[in-house]
């Protein structure tokens, strides 16, 4: 007897042969085709001399082929614990009956330290009726091919992955497994099934691109099978957005062109996985949400039915009250923003008022007075020392002090505004003082000068709502055009103001003039919009003044595309999406966007009549008005003053001569 070999090997081996063992006991005679021999307990052998060369033959051929047995058992047990250890959310082993659970395999799944395992005996579920947690992984035992497809029902299509063990495969059965795959694929869209084959210790896969049956080596193996996709035709669904374009056959709703930088990356993703894209023609909603009936429209409800594969869309990344779809790796960020009528236009008759900011008018007033203020103090400083006059002029100190404070105020205004002065002041203090007022009045000058002529040739507009306290004071209502915008902005704000700007939402369906076209026409409404949308598709209202965005944006979201759930591609998709935002290109493809989107305005020739674009400002009599309109009423003032000044003339002589007449009288009477 072979070394290595014991009686129970001896047994199984003869066993394995085709010997048969009509009983047994201490003493056990086999009959076997090939050789006659007696094994007892003991495990002594007896062999007849004519059969030993065949005999060993025999051991030789069956001991080689239990060894390469044991060693496939081997790996596909190791690959089957490496995809176990893979698998996250628990796993829920079903079995046929009690019995099962001495099968070798539901012992290997019942050791493996890393996940949680739930037992579940059909007869105990037979009257029983639930849905599969959508995170948890199902193992399944069947007899064969035929008795797996009676379950095909129960093979719900959910984030986890199934595990179908094949106790008996007979090779006329592949075919039938093949088929059951595919319609699996087909009908449900079923890819996350591990096919086990207990008779030849094999892991397989469906390959649906290939329409191949792969065989499972490691647990890479799945992931692989979606990186080349072989030309297969995906179901992608862009439509007109921020960063994307269609163009298309309107009657017959073809798709024959997308534009733009989600169009750029889904044709690089498309390369990159060797699939080819089957762009659908775009629903009225393009984003979509849940209606009040239940059902939902737009994108999200082609997501949400499974009528698409790929959603190359920016979407908020969101509760969208669906669990049937999912989201890829965050592409951008953008903002959601509310925008208002721009402020009107500041007339050209006070324009130059509004040159510079308050403060700098206050200043230049209160300047003006600390001027005059400080050049009174220094001449009552020059009286008091009797500091020597530059020229004596024959005036008493007297008359300096009755007359010094008018004319400080007079001289002083007349330096500050830049006019010559027309007679100096007797003292050299005084003298390098309004030499220094005058260089101050030189600066002020300049920047008034400066800023005249740059609100000509940009002009000015009243103050803007900056801030949602602004707008919840200015009492305007708030129009949406998509219902999702209703949660996004100010819903479950612990703020006061947001929850009444959240109670002014009101949502609109736009007709034939678009809404941010009627917030620039008649305003008295505020719009809600997405921040990158100002700055590409709407960008002609901003650049022309017609709307203003308001600066105080209530919400930032990460921009994502959207895949089904479950999806086989958001893998690959993901990795693909990160690679390019990582190396910069998205950055590049939106930032050309941007800069394409400023040079489309000049396709517009009364936007460019607007921004005066082309030509020279070229000032008229009407942006001097507030000059005429400050002589006239100087001259006014001045006429008021003298007719004034006749009154008072008049009144004093008057006054004098009736002083006259009486003392006139009085001399008389004394005489």
């Amino acid at each position: 007897m072979p070394q290595g070999v014991s009686v129970f090997d001896t047994k199984q081996i003869l066993w394995l042969a085709g010997c048969q063992a009509p009983h047994s006991g201490i003493l056990c005679i086999l009959s076997c085709p090939i050789v006659s021999c007696t094994i007892s307990v003991a495990g002594s052998v007896t062999i007849d001399m004519s059969a030993t060369l065949q005999l060993i033959m025999l051991l030789t051929l069956v001991g080689g082929t239990l060894g390469q047995a044991n060693n496939t058992d081997k790996d596909c047990r190791q690959v089957f614990g490496s995809i176990l250890a893979q698998l996250e959310g628990g796993l829920e082993l079903h079995l046929r009956s009690y019995s099962d659970a001495d099968l070798g395999i539901v012992q290997f799944v019942l050791k493996q330290p890393r996940n949680s395992v739930q037992i579940k005996v059909n007869s105990e579920e037979e009257n029983e009726k639930e849905e599969f947690t959508a995170m948890r992984h199902h193992f399944f035992l069947f007899k064969d091919v035929k008795d797996m497809q009676q379950s095909r029902n129960n093979l719900i299509n959910t984030d986890g992955f199934y595990i179908l063990s094949l106790e008996n495969q007979l090779p006329e059965d592949d075919q039938i497994l093949k088929d059951f795959m595919s319609q699996n694929w087909l009908q449900h869209g079923h890819s996350r099934i591990y096919y086990i084959q207990l008779s030849t210790g094999r892991i397989l896969l469906y390959n649906p691109f290939q329409q191949s049956i792969v065989w499972v080596k490691d647990p890479k193996t799945y992931g692989q099978i979606y990186q080349n996709l072989n030309g297969y035709p995906l179901r992608i669904y862009i439509f007109d957005s921020v960063y994307s374009a269609v163009l298309g056959d309107g009657e017959n709703k073809k798709v024959l062109s997308v534009t733009g930088a989600d169009a750029k990356l889904a044709k690089t993703v498309a390369k990159q996985l060797n699939f080819t894209a089957d762009y659908l023609w775009p629903d009225d909603e393009f984003f979509g949400g849940r209606l009040p009936d239940g059902s939902f429209s737009g994108g999200v409800g082609r997501a949400h039915r499974g009528e698409v594969d790929i959603i190359f869309a920016g979407f908020f990344v969101k509760d969208y009250l669906t669990t049937q779809m999912q989201f890829s790796a965050a592409v951008y960020m953008d903002d959601l923003c509310l925008y208002v009528q721009k402020a009107q236009r500041i007339p050209q008759s006070i324009l130059p008022l509004f040159a510079v900011h308050t403060d700098v008018w206050l200043c230049f007033l209160l300047v003006g007075l600390l001027g005059a203020l400080v050049w009174l103090l220094l001449r009552l400083l020059n009286l008091r020392l009797n500091i020597e006059r530059i020229q004596d002029d024959g005036v008493s100190r007297d008359s300096y002090l009755r007359t010094a404070a008018r004319r400080i105020f007079i001289d002083t205004w007349v330096v500050w505004v830049r006019v010559n002065i027309g007679r100096f002041p007797p003292f050299h203090s005084e003298r390098i003082f309004v030499a220094s007022l005058c260089l101050v009045s030189v600066i002020f000058g300049a920047l008034l000068e400066s800023s005249l002529a740059t609100v000509y040739i940009r002009p000015l507009y009243y103050r803007d709502t900056n801030t949602m306290r602004e707008l919840d004071e200015s009492g305007l209502p708030i129009y949406i055009k998509h219902p999702a915008f209703k949660d996004d902005l100010f819903y479950g704000s612990d703020s006061a103001v947001y929850r009444r700007l959240d109670s002014k939402m009101m949502l609109v369906a736009e007709g034939e003039e678009r809404l941010i076209e009627m917030v620039s026409k008649r305003g008295h409404f505020a719009g809600v919009t997405r921040s990158a949308s100002l700055e590409l598709s709407d960008i002609r209202y901003v650049m022309t003044k017609k709307v203003h965005k308001i600066p105080e944006c209530p919400k930032s979201y990460h921009i994502a595309y959207v895949l089904p759930r479950p999806s086989p591609y958001l893998e690959e998709v993901n990795r693909i999406v990160l690679r390019l935002v990582a190396a910069g290109i998205v950055g590049l493809w939106t930032g050309e966007t941007k800069e394409r989107a400023k040079w489309s305005i000049q396709r517009f020739p009364e936007y460019l009549a607007q921004l005066d674009v082309g030509r020279w400002k070229v000032l008229t009599l009407s942006d001097v008005q507030l000059a005429f309109y400050a002589l006239s009423i100087g001259c006014i003032l001045a006429g008021i003053v003298c007719l004034a000044e006749i009154f008072l003339r008049r009144k004093r002589r008057k006054l004098r001569r009736n002083n006259n007449l009486n003392l006139g009288h009085k001399f008389a009477f004394y005489d």
